[in-house]
């Protein structure tokens, strides 16, 4: 549906000597899952949480490629990221599991600091009500909640071992490691079990259109992958 190529329109940053580049589909990715909420202000921070925890887990991946010398760029685009690593001689099936864990473990961490946060202003009584709206502690408190919920369910929804989720690509080099005839096929048909199954659990069970929606779209993604010669 969308490319990553680059447009006119794109922001270019840069983190840690990490170009980043922010393609104009992600804000409209991030008004879309962000629009249910109705207020223009809380819409506002939902696009704002949505561009930090993003970033802050493609710079988990994006640091430890950097740290064994592998150049690495990051694009943000409707519904994620990707940090584009050039990976050279000293790579090993290992140190790409790695990669690929410090993603969701970047955002596990910022969602251990975001907890202690809301658990300090509960503590001191800063919680505020929608009806105390205007007040600032209250805006605060949303977007603490709004960066606690993406960083628990993106990193969890990450570890499915979905092509081309992390977890699909540490099933997929797991298959190397156990020597797997074909590992990209035995990745891919992993990737449809799980993805269907999620499926069935978030429509089904849960009735969560976006999880559900999502992982239908990797379902089918990676059924088609299965079809295409390599």
């Amino acid at each position: 549906m969308f490319t990553i190529n680059p447009t006119p329109f794109d922001i270019r940053l840069v983190a840690f000597r990490i170009p980043i580049r922010v393609h104009p589909s992600f804000w409209l990715g991030s008004l879309i899952f962000g629009q249910s909420l109705g207020s223009p202000e809380l819409i506002f921070l939902w696009v704002i949480c949505s561009f930090v925890s993003i970033l802050i887990h493609e710079l988990g991946h994006a640091l430890t490629a950097e740290a064994y010398g592998w150049p690495t760029e990051i694009v943000l685009y409707f519904g994620g990221g990707l940090a584009m690593s050039q990976r050279g001689y000293n790579e090993t099936p290992w140190k790409s599991i790695l990669v690929s864990l410090m993603g969701p473990v970047a955002g596990f961490l910022l969602l251990g600091v975001i907890f202690v946060v809301m658990i300090g202003m509960a503590f001191s009584g800063q919680v505020r009500t929608p009806e105390a709206a205007s007040d600032f502690s209250y805006y605060l408190q949303q977007a603490l909640s709004y960066l606690f919920i993406m960083n628990l369910y993106w990193g969890l929804l990450n570890l499915i071992p979905v092509m081309p989720l992390d977890g699909g690509q540490i099933a997929r080099t797991l298959c190397e490691v156990l020597r797997f005839r074909d590992p990209i096929s035995a990745a891919l048909k992993l990737g449809v079990v799980a993805s269907g199954a999620a499926t069935y659990y978030f429509l089904v069970q849960r009735k969560e259109m976006m999880p559900g929606m999502l992982m239908l779209m990797l379902c089918l993604q990676n059924v088609s992958a299965l079809q295409t010669p390599r």
